[in-house]
């Protein structure tokens, strides 16, 4: 009887592993032959067309098929219906009718190169292309990814677009809006018009957010005869929250661009709000990137070795850093002094403040003049610890009158 239960539990425990084995293992690929064997599966992660040129590039199908035997790819396509399809070198009536009976209600759509993976949702609307450019081609882990979240994003269009059926007004608008808002896929079809049918006053700014192109709005900039009422209106874009960071961005390079071609000195001298604004978006995109070497080129700052001049004295009250390298290493009482060289005007300082990055650490806030005659012109910074990335800023009272040289000086008590 007890050797009956060890048999017992020998199988058991075989069994068991047999289905657990059975349940991780990877599916294999539907792979069909039209869209009419694809059609009755229906499935939820819809249907992928792989191209690869027929007959004129041999290599190009090599790809394919070792593609489709990588796990990654599999596990990327596992929820979809896979369709192969080589596309013929040249286009006659006889091919046309093959490609129609092969892809069936899935619209063709002609990728930049072959190899190509053509995604559909389990409506047949295409929502995105993922090509293997020349340079990937060996990298099969690039590719799982952009299909798998590609995938991911269109089952999240697909709830979102579910959603606003439920939804009137400006709820459905803001959905709507918000299914068209996934960079690595298309738009639902007919968006605009959904949108605006639940919002005709675009109240969202969905339309106009949807509708801008910051390629097509930076050429009329360039062709305006009055670029201050277009810089204005730049500006007034820039603050509306209804455009995506990226198109924020491209609007503060627009109105960098407008400065730099119009302005004059003192026009010149908004360019670091715009420049700073731009990196501060997203540091890490192109536009965020140029704005250092922009500010090197283009920005006369403030700074200790070149000292101020009307070329750098800010427009208003607002605080303007100063540039080191400053001599401000470790705890101590540090003072800074403004020291008047030339010009008809003095310098009227309210203040100084010294930051750890964006931590404030000290300040010596106090109106103070330099001139042909100085009053408190040294500001005093107790400094309680050390300063790993030191920012000084000071602040100054700008009259119209603003022709004033001088220099900047730090030093330890």
């Amino acid at each position: 009887m007890k050797m009956k239960k060890v048999i017992f539990s020998v199988l058991l425990t075989a069994a068991m592993s047999t289905l657990a084995s059975a349940d991780t293992a990877a599916a294999p690929l539907r792979i069909v032959e039209n869209y009419a064997a694809a059609e009755p599966l229906a499935p939820e992660g819809g249907y992928v067309v792989v191209l690869y040129a027929d007959g004129w590039d041999k290599y190009s199908k090599k790809l394919i098929q070792g593609f489709l035997k990588d796990k990654g790819i599999q596990a990327a396509l596992a929820d979809s219906v896979v369709l192969e399809y080589g596309v013929p070198n040249l286009s006659s009536d006889d091919t046309n009718k093959e490609r129609a009976a092969k892809l069936g209600k899935l619209k063709w759509v002609a990728p930049n190169t072959y190899p190509a993976f053509v995604l559909y949702d389990k409506n047949g609307r295409h929502y995105a292309t993922v090509t293997v450019p020349y340079s990937d081609r060996k990298d099969k882990d690039k590719i799982a990814d952009s299909i798998t979240k590609a995938k991911a994003s269109v089952q999240k269009q697909l709830a979102l677009l579910e959603k606003a059926k439920g939804e009137q007004g400006l709820a459905k608008a803001k959905t709507l809006g918000e299914s068209a808002a996934f960079d690595n896929i298309n738009r639902p079809d007919n968006i605009i018009k959904m949108i605006k049918e639940a919002d005709p006053e675009d109240k969202s700014g969905q339309v106009r957010r949807l509708e801008f192109s910051v390629h097509n709005y930076a050429e009329a900039c360039s062709q305006t005869k009055d670029w201050k009422a277009t810089l204005k209106e730049v500006e007034d874009k820039i603050d509306d929250k209804s455009y995506t960071e990226a198109q924020r961005q491209g609007l503060h390079a627009i109105a960098v661009g407008l400065i730099r071609r119009h302005g004059d000195m003192n026009d010149q001298k908004k360019l670091p709000r715009y420049l700073r604004a731009m990196k501060k978006i997203d540091p890490k995109s192109p536009l965020g990137r140029s704005a250092d070497h922009a500010m090197a080129i283009w920005v006369n700052e403030l700074s200790l070795l070149d000292g101020w001049s009307p070329a750098v004295l800010p427009l208003d009250d607002t605080p303007t850093e100063i540039k080191g390298p400053y001599p401000i290493k470790g705890a101590g009482t540090y003072e800074v002094t403004f020291t008047y060289s030339r010009g008809s005007h003095q310098l009227e300082i309210h203040g100084v403040r010294l930051y750890d990055g964006t931590r404030k650490v000290a300040e010596d806030m106090h109106v103070g003049t330099t001139g042909i005659k100085h009053n408190k012109n040294v500001y005093t910074l107790e400094v309680p610890d050390k300063v790993k990335s030191p920012r000084i800023e000071a602040i100054f009272h700008m009259p119209k009158n603003r022709d004033s040289y001088g220099t900047i000086s730090i030093k330890k008590k």
